[in-house]
């Protein structure tokens, strides 16, 4: 599967730059390294300088290839299945990765960037709709209807995404012919995403089916196992006013109504990680609650009713952890064999696609929160100010960069008049349309 991806070409240029830089500090950090590794004179030596560099040899080994290999702003998409907060819904996340958005921070410890966009569906009348992403992480304050498709394949295949890498921002923008969607918002944003000089690319995109089943990203049940042990919590503590109740009846004795509350709110606590803590940063409290809970010698109901709920929730988080990191390790120890590997038969992605894919997934895992990931509505209050912020003055400020572009193109233009053609470079003006050009499906 693919999807189209339309690129201000500004950006190429920067990237390109950008590259020419990273990979340049790639190879004389390669080379101090090795010839470091020369200079050891025996195993022990050897050893203390490998546990120094950890991970970064393996990410910059990586990065490197990606330099060396790779073209300005190359770009893979995946599709990420969650449930909706209502039963009655779902949600998909359409993450575009970027292999070198570091032009204006002069790093390269990881891959890219990561941006994505939220769509929900209503599983009862099929309607949907998107979030995309403003700028810096935060999604719309408006959702965009998408309530003319029918599934998420037939958006893939009609709408396209535009990128803003400088300013971390997706979008996904609606056909032509689906005028009566476009609101005078959206039109806008098509003006502030640059109109006057772009580029057209297909980029490969696995769709969440792959995800969960071909590689074992088994994100969706991790996510669900958080949601219902959230509604359970919440129906249990709804129910303080019985349990007060009871207890003025002498039903529930006291220690045993201390012991609840004590437990609920630790159940709170665990939520709060769950929720504002990348999914890395949650296995070893949630690892302790159940541990505690499940070796308590006289539990009480309201323990033994979240018991199963906190051990669903510990065995799915530690399985897309350990599965993402030996998807890790493979692309990094065994590559040749990893690029080779039958999971990817029915994806038909590139192979530096295939190795952006599984640092993308172990990125999220290590610096996206839950709540960041699909659930805006969940965000911290600062979360929610940045997004009333960022949604209120990115797009006038593109606006502003955007009129800017076509003044600055105009005046360019006019000054061209009066420069004999032979001065000019004869192809220059056909490979700017040809880059104007929609490809073909």
């Amino acid at each position: 599967m693919k999807i189209r991806l339309k690129l201000d070409r500004l950006w190429l240029d920067v990237e390109r730059e950008s590259m020419k830089k990273l990979l340049q500090k790639y190879k004389t950090w390669e080379a101090q390294t090795l010839e470091r590794v020369r200079q050891t004179k025996d195993l022990h030596t050897l050893r203390e300088f490998f546990y120094e560099l950890g991970e970064r040899w393996e990410w910059d080994q990586v990065t490197g290839e990606w330099l060396s290999e790779g073209e300005p702003l190359d770009a893979v998409s995946f599709v990420l299945r969650l449930p909706g907060l209502d039963p009655k819904k779902e949600r998909y996340v359409i993450y575009a990765v970027m292999a070198y958005s570091k032009g204006f921070t002069d790093q390269f410890d990881h891959l890219g960037d990561k941006e994505r966009i939220v769509i929900e569906r209503d599983l009862e009348t099929g309607k949907m709709v998107a979030w995309s992403t403003t700028g810096h992480g935060a999604v719309d304050i408006f959702p965009t209807d998408l309530s003319d498709f029918a599934d998420l394949d037939e958006i893939v295949r009609a709408c396209h995404l535009t990128a803003q890498p400088g300013d971390h921002a997706l979008r996904l923008c609606l056909p032509i012919e689906k005028e009566r969607h476009w609101t005078l918002y959206q039109r806008l944003w098509t003006i502030a995403s640059g109109t006057t000089s772009f580029t057209w690319r297909h980029i490969d995109m696995v769709g969440p089916d792959d995800i969960e089943n071909g590689l074992g990203f088994k994100f969706y049940r991790y996510a669900k196992a958080v949601i219902e042990l959230e509604r359970a919590w919440q129906r249990l503590t709804a129910g303080t006013v019985e349990r007060a109740r009871e207890l003025l009846l002498d039903r529930v004795p006291p220690h045993i109504e201390e012991k609840n509350k004590r437990f609920l709110r630790q159940v709170e606590g665990l939520l709060h990680i769950l929720w504002f803590r990348p999914p890395i940063k949650q296995l070893i409290p949630a690892q302790a609650l159940y541990k505690e809970t499940r070796n308590e010698p006289t539990p009480t109901k309201v323990q033994e009713e979240l018991l199963p709920y906190l051990g669903e929730l510990v065995f799915s988080l530690n399985d897309v952890i350990e599965k993402t990191k030996y998807l890790k390790w493979k692309s990094v120890v065994e590559r040749k064999g990893y690029a080779e590997s039958s999971i990817f038969d029915n994806l038909g992605i590139s192979g530096l696609a295939r190795e952006a894919l599984v640092v993308a997934l172990d990125d999220i895992l290590k610096e996206h929160t839950l709540a960041y990931v699909a659930y805006p509505e969940r965000a911290t209050m600062i979360g929610k100010a940045m997004r009333i912020l960022f949604g209120l003055f990115v797009l006038p400020v593109r606006l502003v960069s955007a009129f800017r572009a076509v003044v600055a193109t105009s005046v360019r233009g006019l000054l061209e008049r009066f420069v004999p053609r032979e001065e000019r470079g004869s192809d220059s003006g056909k490979a700017e349309m040809n880059d104007m050009v929609e490809p073909a499906d």
